[in-house]
């Protein structure tokens, strides 16, 4: 018998070892009707906001920065857009992810943007062999999922191909309250949740060519079709309103090693993101200003970098990143319809072994931001950042600390707006700021009662001036602002136990303080709105595998807790969403070496009454079913 991956050891975030972050392993991202939000909220910093059941918008944030100042990666691509410049996590496919990686606070120098969220990456799979595999599950409110990939080897080259389907009706109960966030009097009633139907359609294609001598070519491409109702909040909701999402992004890797040893590597990316949006809203539901809405964003990037070992000590990392945005909007009546925005940036890592305990790291980077409205500049916004940091130690303790700065351009949909739900402001001015981290990392050896243990305990805060936020208005939608300043503290832990070679336990726990610093400031409450100051995530687990090919050859499962704070809905305080709390239970069996697994999952097994943002019911009680073959 055996644990299935390694339950004892401190997830260590492989792009920069030298920052707070965790690593989610392909085990934990295969449950049926599991979403890139659902893993993601077990991990230490994270914050997840949701709008509804299987496939709608949802986003993340890392230590109580916003979605927008927290990149999403997918296949090394970055899918914030300069439209919301958020992700969307319900578009992001776990069926074929091998790993995720979250970096808290600071990014690695493989993503183009420095900000307080540090950033959050999402490896697909890449195959190594000739392999496959297909699955189908189904649950409830109408969920259900089919996909199928095959892999192949032949000489050189690597492929994988793989499409899926999946549906969700939605229709769910919730308690509407009538707006009683905003003290409305009415008594709350049952209704069912209308017009949120969503299908999807995808394909991926991987593929690698080994060139000889450590050399390759990556080349990743993926494509994703989404047809939606487009449900209001719970207490105004829609019927014939619907929304059409589609998304292609593809992308060419380079590497090249130069002499011997691989001490000296170039990389290169070319990648193109296409994103386009649109509803069509034949009652006027949404307020769009018209019975049509549609938003297409382009970007096409390069970047270039270099790895270089300079003697047994001292390695260099300088990165070069190229871009060009688009944004068309029909119809044609806000000045985002036809904004673009150049995007270069300069950035070099440097990583200094002084001593067998002692490790210096830094990173600088300098940024231009030009708007294509703004005609005869070179520069709208110029601004450096970067970071440095220490390690002290190795092996099974380390220390690690690392001060920082940072500066984010407000996104054009901030500026311009482009929902009924998130409006903008054309008086945004740049976000800047500094970032301080310090924590610890241990790594225990087997004990009289345990297998072992590990330990990932930070503290940190950041100051800002001109943070971006966002507040409610009485009409029902958020407005962004600039808070004069704010400073943001917290403690974030990430610790496990294996007691046995089957069961381990980890618990993942944030504590924050988004304070509002202005001077001047009008309200009494000084509590950043959306933000809650403890989430806290404890799991449970057990693994068994003997390995056979004959008969049961696995079986295991998993129980989890998610309990939320109470959130503030508007800078004043005035509304509150209340604190939340759900657990999940998953189990697994498997046959014939894991040819054959059967899945099932009960999401919010207690029927928790759960909202988010400004109102949005979310379901209750879930349960999905599925089963899927491997070969």
């Amino acid at each position: 018998m055996r644990v299935v991956g390694d339950p004892v050891r401190a997830p260590v975030p492989p792009k920069d070892p030298g920052v707070a972050g965790s690593v989610i392993p392909r085990e934990r991202l295969v449950g049926p009707g599991l979403e890139a939000q659902d893993v993601l909220r077990t991990q230490p910093g994270v914050a997840v906001i949701e709008s509804g059941g299987y496939g709608a918008p949802a986003t993340a944030a890392i230590r109580g920065a916003t979605a927008a100042a927290t990149p999403v990666y997918l296949g090394g691509v970055r899918l914030n857009d300069d439209v919301a410049g958020t992700a969307d996590l319900s578009m992001v496919p776990l069926w074929l992810i091998d790993r995720v990686e979250i970096y808290r606070g600071n990014a690695p120098i493989e993503a183009d943007r420095l900000a307080p969220g540090g950033a959050i990456f999402f490896e697909p799979r890449r195959p190594s062999k000739t392999m496959g595999g297909a699955g189908y599950y189904g649950g409830s409110w109408g969920a259900s999922k089919g996909w199928a990939y095959q892999g192949v080897r032949a000489g050189a080259v690597r492929a994988l191909v793989g499409v899926s389907a999946d549906h969700a009706t939605n229709r769910y109960p919730f308690l509407d309250d009538h707006g009683t966030l905003l003290a409305s009097p009415r008594p709350p009633t049952w209704e069912h949740r209308q017009n949120a139907d969503q299908t999807t359609y995808e394909g991926w294609g991987l593929a690698r060519i080994d060139l000889g001598r450590g050399a390759s070519i990556d080349i990743l491409a993926n494509g994703i079709t989404r047809e939606q109702g487009v449900p209001k909040l719970g207490v105004q909701q829609s019927v014939e309103a619907r929304g059409r999402s589609e998304r292609a992004l593809g992308s060419i890797a380079v590497r090249l090693p130069i002499g011997t040893g691989e001490r000296y590597v170039l990389d290169a990316r070319t990648s193109v993101l296409v994103g386009a949006t649109s509803y069509d809203d034949p009652r006027g539901e949404l307020v769009l200003g018209g019975n049509e809405l549609s938003i297409v964003g382009r970007r096409i990037e390069q970047s270039l970098g270099a790895t270089l070992d300079l003697g047994d000590r001292l390695t260099l990392r300088p990165t070069v990143n190229l871009a060009h945005e688009a944004i068309r909007r029909e119809p044609n009546d806000i000045p985002v319809a036809r904004a673009h925005r150049e995007y270069a940036r300069l950035a070099v890592s440097a990583e200094e072994r002084l001593l067998p305990w002692l490790t210096l790291r830094a990173l600088a980077s300098g940024e231009c931001h030009r708007t294509g409205a703004k005609e005869g500049t070179t520069c709208d916004v110029l601004e450096p950042a970067g970071r440095v940091g220490f390690q002290l130690g190795q092996g099974r303790v380390r220390v690690l600390g690392n001060v920082g700065r940072y500066a984010r351009v407000p996104t054009l949909g901030e500026v311009y707006g482009v929902s009924n739900v998130v409006h903008g402001n054309p008086d945004l001015s740049p976000e800047t700021g500094y970032t301080v981290d310090a924590g610890v990392r241990l790594q225990t050896k087997r004990g009289a009662f345990f297998e072992g243990a590990f330990l990932d305990a930070f503290v940190f805060a950041h100051w800002s001036s001109g943070l971006i936020a966002y507040r409610r208005a009485g009409q029902g939608y958020v407005v962004p602002y600039n808070v004069g300043s704010a400073r943001v503290a917290g403690a974030e832990l990430l610790g496990g136990v294996a007691f046995t070679k089957i069961l381990r336990a980890e618990v993942a726990t944030t504590l924050l303080e988004p304070r509002d610093t202005t001077d001047g400031r009008t309200t009494v409450n000084d509590v950043l709105p959306f933000r809650s100051r403890l989430i806290a995530v404890p799991r449970l687990r057990a693994d068994w595998k003997r390995g056979s090919r004959s008969g049961v050859s696995a079986l295991g499962g998993e129980l989890r807790a998610v309990y939320q704070s109470s959130r503030y809905a508007d800078p004043a305080g005035l509304g509150v969403i209340d604190e939340q709390t759900s657990f999940d239970l998953e189990g697994y069996v498997s046959w014939f070496d894991g040819l054959l697994t059967a899945r099932g999952r009960v999401a919010d097994l207690g029927d928790a009454r759960r909202t988010d943002i400004i109102g949005y019911p979310l379901p209750g009680r879930s349960v999905y079913f599925g089963l899927e073959a491997t070969w």
